[in-house]
């Protein structure tokens, strides 16, 4: 019971119950936990790298979790992880007979925090740009991670957290909560088994603009969080580094500009110093989905073609894609067509059945796909009853089982996204790519979009 009066706490405060809202069916599949008693030797602790708002929706479906306890909370924004780790503690501290609990430490530094022996692992929703150094030092510390998607910035990113993940040994899942979601699962797997016929046609709707919020930026009031009333400037203007915020470890391998507020927290994506825009932000969902039911998550693209973007001359501030499209090849043939003026969601035409779906519907091109019955050894994951997406993730760590969204297929996936920018920023139609060695062929002049330059000391390891 003590659990579901933590959801209805989480349902009161505005910016989570938002983030709640987004994600129902991994929210109630939480609550199930593991078990009911769990003895501490046999629990999860974590700590959470990253309490800004991505960072407390996963944070609480751990917490919703009896198998896993948050120990440690660790940002660069003082504001940030005292308000978590208060909620955490009085969490926690509602489930005690005494009515109090002290046990969630914090940290500026991502290094103390992974130092400790009695962390098991990480929950990390740092900033994109940061992604990548956040996992490399986790597993080599050992940790078991969940890490936010996109996985990493650049390509050679992604494959340096992919080799550090693999030398260590640990379970590290990625954010791509659709792999954990009925609807979902139900329209891959159709595809998988043939219930389509043969594929002709594969088409990915990802948001457009970017989501600029015209009340401010994600800001922590009371409980979870929320959102500041003022207005948001664009102009990049700088403004004084507000008491709190380590502003230069936030900017950690990027390079170093001004500090202003419409900067950081949640609309550093708009900006190619810190992230990719609309297109990294959910190229781990709804493309991901599609390339598991085409059986190409594990191969990266041979070629992007058609590319066309639309970049806004009024936000100076913001120099992500407005508008796109771009089309993905693979290999073996296979195409996924990918832009932001299709409905949001996944379009799958077979020469037998259609299928739609996104997050609030599944719609079938024949009424008798929605009477199909796929077996269960047939089909791509099975869900356990209810286990969400951070479920998942904390069963592997207990017992080394491999995740649903693992970093191999993160590398993978992640990779159309990054080719799909680089091939806007030089302005091509056409990016061609080598998956073997990793590297563009024959575009000297969009070579310098492949790896960003990192700021020492924090530079990917040798």
């Amino acid at each position: 019971m003590h659990r579901r009066a933590f959801l209805k706490t989480l349902a009161a405060t505005s910016a989570a119950s938002a983030a709640a809202v987004a994600f129902p069916a991994i929210v109630r599949a939480q609550t199930l936990g593991l078990g009911g008693g769990v003895a501490p030797s046999n629990r999860l602790n974590l700590g959470v790298i990253g309490a800004g708002l991505q960072g407390r929706v996963i944070m609480t479906g751990a917490m919703a979790n009896a198998a896993a306890r948050i120990i440690a909370v660790c940002d660069v924004d003082r504001r940030h992880r005292e308000q978590t780790r208060q909620f955490i503690e009085k969490t926690y501290a509602d489930e005690t007979a005494s009515g109090t609990y002290h046990g969630c430490d914090e940290y500026g530094d991502m290094r103390e925090l992974l130092a400790r022996p009695d962390i098991d692992a990480v929950l990390i929703a740092s900033p994109e740009h940061w992604h990548a150094l956040h996992v490399i030092h986790a597993a080599r510390a050992g940790k078991h991670i969940y890490c936010e998607k996109p996985s990493g910035a650049s390509i050679p990113e992604t494959r340096a957290m992919l080799d550090a993940v693999r030398a260590s040994g640990v379970v590290c899942q990625i954010g791509s909560q659709q792999r954990s979601m009925t609807n979902y699962l139900r329209a891959i797997d159709l595809a998988r088994c043939g219930y389509l016929g043969g594929i002709t046609r594969a088409r990915v709707g990802l948001p457009r603009y970017m989501n600029v919020r015209p009340a401010g930026g994600p800001d922590l009031v009371a409980g979870l969080g929320g959102y500041s009333a003022e207005p948001l400037p664009r102009s990049g203007a700088p403004e004084p580094v507000p008491p709190g915020l380590d502003y230069d470890t936030w900017l950690g391998p990027a390079e170093p500009l001004p500090y202003c507020k419409a900067r950081v927290h949640y609309h550093w994506r708009w900006n190619f110093a810190f992230g990719g825009g609309r297109i990294t932000d959910w190229i781990g969902h709804h493309f991901d989905s599609a390339a598991l039911a085409l059986r190409v998550n594990d191969r990266l693209p041979v070629a992007i073609r058609n590319a066309t973007a639309r970049f806004l001359d009024d936000t100076p501030l913001y120099n992500t894609a407005s508008d796109y499209a771009f089309e993905a090849h693979y290999d073996n043939g296979i195409v996924i067509e990918v832009s932001s003026s299709l409905r949001e969601g996944v379009h799958l035409d077979g020469a037998e059945g259609s299928v739609f779906v996104n997050r609030s519907a599944i719609e079938y091109g024949k009424p008798q796909l929605r009477r199909v019955h796929i077996p269960s050894h047939r089909a791509l994951f099975r869900l356990d009853g209810a286990r969400g997406h951070m479920d998942d993730f904390i069963a592997c760590a207990l017992n080394g089982a491999p995740p649903r969204a693992p970093m191999s297929d993160a590398h993978c996936v992640t990779a159309a996204a990054h080719l799909a920018n680089i091939a806007f920023r030089s302005r091509r139609r056409e990016l061609r790519f080598d998956p073997a060695a990793e590297q563009l062929i024959d575009a000297p002049d969009a070579a310098r979009y492949l790896q960003r330059v990192m700021r020492a000391p924090w530079t990917l390891p040798a």
